[in-house]
């Protein structure tokens, strides 16, 4: 009796594990069939993309053959007959999102000087801080290297740095300049009742000069507080010399 029980037990566990397995193996196959189909998909998109761009020629032999591979590579060519050339341009697709500057990348600078109408162009060795940076990483550079001015930039006149091209074997940059834009050199505040004279750009200090406004009148004081403009050196020393006095 416990031998047919055991030999029960034993058959329907076999039959529940040939069930398990047989529905596992059908999943499985779909799976891999839908997987497949979409990779056919992604594919043939792609070459649309490439033939309606120019970039290849594909034969119309199988385009109505529904069970056919109308995009073997046989039947795609390129425009200079070269199947290679089509191989290069598909990577180039697939690799446009990896593009960085590299050490090797050449780097030209391009400098205009509105106010004296001059152009400059230079091949210099890439920056460091460029190297590994994607195209739009160097745009996001260019944008925050604006907002956040050297002052010799500022005092220059640096009106726009902008990115003209970009590949991984050149990129070219340019700075436009307008020193006419540029009506003052310093800016003097008080910061803690002491008189500090800032470059126009309000936050590189050209000097601390310790001078207190507690002598000076209500209407200078707030003045001082307030910050104001001076055009140049000459404007500033009289500016100084008439606290002090």
């Amino acid at each position: 009796m416990d031998n047919k029980k055991i030999l029960v037990y034993f058959v329907s566990f076999l039959s529940l594990s040939l069930l398990f397995t047989g529905a596992y193996y059908f999943s499985y196959k779909k799976a891999l069939e839908d997987f497949t189909r979409a990779a056919k998909e992604r594919n043939e998109e792609l070459i649309m993309s490439l033939e309606e761009r120019g970039i290849i020629i594909v034969q119309d032999d199988n385009r109505n053959e529904p069970n056919s591979d109308k995009y073997n590579k046989d039947d795609i060519q390129a425009t200079s007959g070269n199947n290679k050339y089509i191989d290069k341009q598909i990577q180039a697709v697939d690799n446009l999102d990896e593009v960085v500057v590299e050490p090797t990348t050449r780097y030209i600078l391009q400098t205009y000087d509105l106010v004296k109408n001059d152009r400059l162009e230079e091949e210099l060795r890439v920056p460091s801080y460029l190297v590994g940076l994607s195209r739009q990483e160097v745009i996001d550079y260019l944008e925050s290297y604006m907002d956040d001015l050297p002052w010799n930039e500022f005092r220059d006149g640096l009106t726009s740095y902008e990115l003209i091209s970009f590949s991984k074997e050149e990129i070219v940059i340019r700075k436009t300049y307008n020193s006419n834009l540029v009506e003052y050199l310093f800016f003097i505040q008080a910061i803690d009742d002491k008189i500090v004279v800032f470059y126009s750009d309000q936050k590189t200090v050209y000097d601390y000069t310790n001078m207190s406004t507690y002598r000076l009148s209500e209407e200078e004081k707030s003045k001082l507080e307030e910050g104001y403009y001076i055009k140049d050196l000459d404007e500033l020393y009289a500016v100084l010399e008439n606290y002090t006095s």
